[in-house]
């Protein structure tokens, strides 16, 4: 089975924590924070349309100049999602440019702040220099995006601060059976694309698809898919290490193909991680551990432990799955 999301980390471990999302024949992709993102090429930033802000801590922010030049003359909008404040964040990096010859310019910046119940949305277009404009508040039902193709949900979490956490999931994984596509003679193509839509958005059966000079209804082209789970990747980034904090974060990644989760110290310097208000690496298998989820990838280490990184991977292990060699499923 091909995954539809394809994730992975922007930097090595020891540095800026963020994660790309490209969604397989979708022309766009997803980001799991904005600290520096000066690797991911611009084409592939002209692909992101959601960015999920943990926090705007610089680490995790500072990016946001970088996918602002990049994306600056591009008609699709980008959306950011993040705590309450993430809307001043925005505002105040814009404000410090002088935008006076961007009127013609099409982009749309889209702020979602997420404060208790709520949601408060700004937007900031190029068209009027980037000023803020306040939309109404919408409710916060633990959800930010639901679509036929994917849901985003959030939770917030502390960091001595409010950070969020997220999901990514797909209902449903529509995976195409090439040997019933040869036996019904049907050629790979564009029209796959619009048909898996149509499943995602139950269109009815007699829904008629042209292929190939035939026509075939939704009912006997269902013959060609097989519908399986669909994956699901977390992101829990910049957590105290509070029973409150694990206790919530637990059923919110339960059942995760990946966790991306920080683990910042060892378990030895515990004392340290509840004074910096971050996770252990045993504190990350264990919420992998009990959320079940199916795979771990640790990032967001502290620089003291460059010369011992191993211990980091073999902390986490045991918690999460009881062994020493972690190389499996802890990378």
């Amino acid at each position: 089975m091909k995954s539809f999301f394809h994730a992975l980390p922007v930097n090595v471990p020891f540095e800026d924590p963020s994660v790309y999302i490209r969604m397989m024949r979708e022309k766009r992709a997803l980001l799991f924070d904005l600290g520096y993102i000066g690797r991911i090429e611009t084409g592939n930033l002209l692909k992101v349309t959601d960015a999920f802000v943990t926090h705007t801590h610089i680490d995790h922010f500072i990016g946001f100049d970088t996918i602002l030049r990049a994306i600056l003359m591009r008609d699709t909008p980008l959306n950011i999602f993040g705590p309450e404040n993430v809307i001043q964040s925005v505002e105040g990096k814009l404000k410090g440019y002088t935008w006076n010859l961007i009127k013609d310019y099409p982009l749309k910046i889209e702020v979602f702040g997420v404060s208790g119940e709520t949601i408060s949305h700004a937007s900031f277009y190029a068209a009027n220099g980037f000023e803020r404009a306040d939309n109404p508040e919408m409710i916060f039902d633990g959800t930010l995006i639901n679509n036929p193709v994917f849901k985003v949900r959030g939770l917030m979490l502390m960091h001595q601060i409010p950070v969020m956490a997220y999901t990514l999931e797909e209902e449903f994984h529509i995976n195409i059976n090439k040997a019933a596509l040869i036996e019904m003679e049907l050629p790979v193509g564009p029209w796959l694309s619009k048909f898996k839509m149509a499943i995602r958005e139950n269109h009815p059966p007699e829904t008629t698809f042209e292929i190939g000079g035939r026509a075939f209804n939704m009912e006997k082209l269902m013959h060609i898919v097989m519908i399986t789970k669909g994956q699901k990747i977390s992101y829990v980034m910049d957590i105290s290490p509070t029973d409150e904090n694990v206790e919530k974060v637990i059923p919110f990644v339960k059942d995760s193909d990946i966790l991306f989760c920080e683990a910042y110290f060892l378990e030895r310097d515990r004392e340290r991680a509840i004074e910096r208000h971050h996770l252990t690496a045993a504190l990350a298998g264990r919420i992998a551990r009990e959320a079940n989820a199916a795979n771990l990838t640790i990032m967001h280490f502290s620089p003291k432990y460059r010369h011992c990184v191993d211990e980091l991977y073999q902390e986490a292990m045991r918690e999460f799955k009881g062994a020493t060699d972690c190389q499996s499923r802890c990378v």
